[in-house]
């Protein structure tokens, strides 16, 4: 297998049914979407902020991803650095973006070797 060590950011806002979803709900959204984008999770780990969001990572055999959210602004903010090309990021972003209600997601990748942005743009939920 081909490696790239690349790193996916995504800023989702306007995120409507984010608050209906609980901490560990979250969790599970992010780690299906992630396999779902053909990740495979070897740690769990989260941490639930009284009232004001949770911050959830993920340590990939690709490398790891993270995401943050601010239920009371309703955003959610998504990295994914991998080492492999078989890992569909985007894939992921439009999975969660769907689940949470994004009335918008900006997304941007860098290759993680020479700092070069390769791709900045928007995706619509």
């Amino acid at each position: 297998m081909r490696t790239q060590s690349m790193l996916y950011t995504a800023d989702l806002t306007g995120c409507e049914a984010l608050p209906s979803f609980d901490a560990a709900a979250i969790a599970a959204a992010f780690s299906s979407a992630l396999v779902g984008a053909g990740a495979t999770i070897v740690h769990r780990a989260m941490h639930a902020f009284p009232g004001v969001g949770l911050t959830c990572i993920l340590i990939l055999s690709e490398s790891h991803a993270v995401l943050h959210t601010w239920p009371e602004t309703g955003t959610v903010n998504i990295d994914i650095f991998s080492c492999s090309t078989r890992l569909k990021s985007l894939a992921a972003f439009h999975e969660l973006g769907r689940l949470f209600g994004a009335r918008d997601m900006a997304f941007q990748e860098l290759n993680r070797a020479d700092g070069r942005e390769l791709v900045r743009g928007r995706l619509l939920a």
